[in-house]
């Protein structure tokens, strides 16, 4: 509880538990104030203000794979949301996965350098880049070339 901060009662930004005055204000203000105060401290600890990332997100889990690819690089570089290397690596596999160029390429680079993860995949990231290649993203073809041959 020690966490959450957002708008309360006393327009202030503070945290939750230090308010007591907030929380009976609230209460004689009814329940539509409180759902109100959750909810705005709910947007600013998620991120969830930013009608672009809400607008990729619904887009994104419809399928659409620019949508993905879109949402995933809002993750990594926390582009109206916090920055989330792991939610930006599942994006872009799905992404990937759908067969859009570019986001093969970004996923082959992620498993190569291990972006969201705790361990480089280099097997798995020649793969997905020489696919990226095959369709001819030429930034591919460098990373391809750049990414060292497997241990056998």
């Amino acid at each position: 509880m020690n966490l959450v901060t957002g708008f309360h009662a006393c327009n202030r930004l503070c945290p939750m538990e230090k308010h007591y005055h907030c929380l009976r204000s609230l209460r004689r203000l009814g329940s539509a104030a409180i759902l109100t105060c959750l909810v705005s401290a709910v947007w600013l600890v998620t991120g969830c203000g930013s009608s672009e990332l809400r607008s990729a997100q619904k887009r994104a889990l419809a399928g659409e794979p620019q949508a993905q690819l879109e949402l995933a690089q809002m993750y990594m570089y926390g582009k109206g949301t916090k920055q989330n290397e792991v939610e930006a690596r599942k994006w872009c596999e799905k992404a990937a996965k759908q067969g859009l160029p570019v986001a093969q390429r970004i996923y082959g680079t992620m498993l190569r350098d291990a972006y969201g993860s705790d361990y480089r995949e280099i097997v798995q990231a020649r793969e997905w880049l020489a696919k990226a290649a095959a369709q001819g993203d030429a930034l591919a073809k460098t990373e391809l070339a750049s990414t060292p041959e497997p241990n056998k």
